[in-house]
Parts: C-alpha cells; structure tokens; sequence
C-alpha cells in the first residue's frame, strides 16, 4: 500500500474516501463554494498532498453528477506530483432546473496513477493497421 501525505486546510475538510474497499477512486467533498460568475463554480476539497515520485491525481466528477446541472470544466483534472496548493474543483451549472453541489456534499473523485517518462522518436512512417487513420465513431459504423 502506497502512503501519500495529506494537509487538512479547513475545519470541515475530510480525508478522500472509498466506500467499499474495491472502489477505484476515493471520493472527496466540499468545503467551500464560490461563483465565479457566468455560471461557473468553484469548490475547494479543503486539503493538499505531497504526492509520490513519478505519481499523479486525477480529479473526476462523480457518477451520480448527473443528477445535478453540473459538468467539470476540465472533464477530468490533474495534479502534478510538484504541487502543493489546495485541490478544487470548477463546474459549468448548466442546467438551472437541477441542484448544484452544497458545501459538505461529495464531489468528486480521486486516484492516483503512476506516470512513466516517455522517449518519442521522430518518424516519417508508422505501420499500417486494419483501421489505419479512421477515428470519431469509425469503428462503429
């Protein structure tokens, strides 16, 4: 089990959790919310971390997201092994019928992915493959 250090930064914070041990990601909650005008909000998780060598976060909506009139605005957020600020989270509220997340609620969600550096070499040819260059949707038609 892989041990990442984590700051509580707000009376309210919480530490991610999983509600059943074969979860992939850990949910995290609000501890504050802000409009930032034109529809969008922003909410802090209340913590930063001290992330392992060569790891990253990434920072989802939950599944349940579609019962409020939210979208992530950067569909899935990452943070870098470096950073220490606090974690947040900016939705669109894009359908105001629907509720948008409280202070307290669950979010979101987290996992930690290991991230291995990458040599690219420059080529002038690739190989050929059944669906070659065909993409957006072509496999399915």
């Amino acid at each position: 089990m892989k041990s990442v250090k984590i700051k509580l930064l707000h009376p309210a914070a919480k530490l991610p959790m999983k509600n059943i041990e074969t979860d992939a990601c850990y949910d995290v909650f609000a501890t504050s919310k802000e409009s930032l005008g034109d529809d969008r909000i922003k909410y802090g998780l209340g913590f930063s971390l001290e992330l392992p060598k060569f790891t990253q976060l990434d920072v989802r909506p939950r599944s349940s997201i579609y019962k409020t009139g939210l979208v992530l605005s950067n569909s899935i957020g990452t943070g870098d092994e470096d950073y220490r600020g606090e974690y947040m989270m900016i939705f669109y509220h894009i359908i105001k019928t629907l509720p948008s997340y409280n202070v307290g609620d669950r979010i979101g969600q987290i996992q930690l992915r290991n991230r291995e550096n990458i040599n690219f070499i420059e080529s002038d040819k690739l190989s050929d493959t059944q669906r070659g260059s065909g993409g957006f949707g072509h496999t399915g038609n």
